[in-house]
């Protein structure tokens, strides 16, 4: 007779598709339709916790690229600080005159694009909400 050790190390080498062996086997046991139902219980369980662990991966590399989806923004963003910095405020004003555009209040600023997608304007109203209530 098995020991309860055996028995579980045996329905694990069936889970890795090595059942056909243990699978006759129970065949020849005093409980053959007890040992079939937990055989089949166990491989239901071990299939629905694979399918759940692969949701969860799916999910969290699915939230990295949600988290990351701006992040060039950012590097670009430090590199043009860096460079500025390595600059004298007088040499970066004059060159501020060939790249930027003049806005309504007299100021002058960057305008990467012109033409925004829905996206963006969405983005930048979120932007100037929070902008809004930080200031208060």
């Amino acid at each position: 007779m098995p020991t309860p050790t055996e028995s579980i190390m045996a329905m694990f080498l069936m889970s890795v598709n090595t059942f056909t062996d243990y699978y006759t086997a129970f065949d020849k046991t005093s409980h053959t339709l007890v040992a079939k139902f937990c055989f089949i219980v166990f491989m239901v369980i071990v299939a629905i916790l694979l399918v759940n662990m692969l949701i969860a991966m799916m999910g969290n590399t699915y939230q990295k690229i949600a988290e990351t989806r701006n992040e060039w923004q950012r590097q670009w963003a430090r590199i043009v600080l860096v460079v500025e910095r390595g600059v004298s405020p007088s040499q970066r004003l004059k060159k501020l005159m060939y790249y930027s555009q003049p806005m309504s209040d007299g100021r002058r600023a960057l305008v990467l694009r012109l033409n925004q997608t829905d996206e963006d304007k969405e983005q930048m109203k979120e932007i100037l909400e929070m902008k809004r209530i930080h200031n208060r």
